[in-house]
């Protein structure tokens, strides 16, 4: 039985009219490790974000405060839902799937941490719905730092997911027509694949020419 390395596999492979779908290992793996800290991160962050909501709630009866306590409330449950879910296995569902939950969930952490930090900050110079704060306390400050970590980590997270599907679908490139492909052949992947996944970053290049 032939090898899957042997120059007959890599010929065979190469000149098929099977798709080769170029995989840069060492850029994606850093684009992966990155994505990875940015989510745990943020996730920690907003995580923050609902616990220091949570103690003004109960421990500074915010909760007898019209409106603002009701507030408190939502941001501490929103918060502590898209946290778990950042740090959820999602990704098991498959990675279509786990990146688009991420994302929403990326999404909402935002939208949460921006609000916070947008009433905070309103609530400072003037009243907002009849309340208004009194100096920079301690939940105040712990609130407005992580609001923005949770902004900064899990923004970067959505770009950095984007780009990556981005150049993911960037990287399949037909063999078809005249054309000179400089690859290298995997290992053939599975029995009836029509995809040839070429590892740039560790073997050596077979480059051919296939004419029309």
């Amino acid at each position: 039985m032939a090898s899957a390395h042997s120059p007959a596999a890599r010929s065979r492979a190469i000149e098929g009219d099977a798709p080769v779908r170029v995989l840069p290992v060492r850029p994606a793996r850093r684009s992966h490790v990155a994505a990875e800290i940015t989510r745990y991160f943020g996730a920690v962050s907003i995580l923050l974000v609902g616990a220091v909501h949570a103690q003004q709630y109960y421990g500074a009866y915010f909760s007898v405060v019209p409106t603002i306590g009701t507030l408190f409330l939502l941001s501490f449950v929103g918060s502590g839902v898209v946290g778990l879910v950042l740090i959820a296995p999602v990704r098991r569902f498959g990675r279509n799937i786990g990146d688009l939950i991420l994302v929403l969930a990326a999404l909402g952490a935002i939208g949460i941490a921006v609000g916070s930090l947008a009433s905070l900050l309103v609530s400072e110079y003037m009243p907002l719905f009849g309340f208004m704060e009194s100096g920079y306390r301690l939940a105040i400050v712990l609130a407005l730092l992580s609001d923005a970590l949770t902004t900064l980590f899990l923004g970067l997270f959505v770009l950095i997911v984007a780009r990556n599907r981005r150049h993911h679908g960037a990287n399949v490139v037909p063999l078809t027509g005249e054309r000179t492909s400089s690859a290298v052949v995997g290992d053939g992947g599975s029995p009836g694949s029509n995809v040839n996944e070429i590892d740039l970053a560790t073997r050596p290049t077979i480059t051919t020419e296939r004419k029309a």
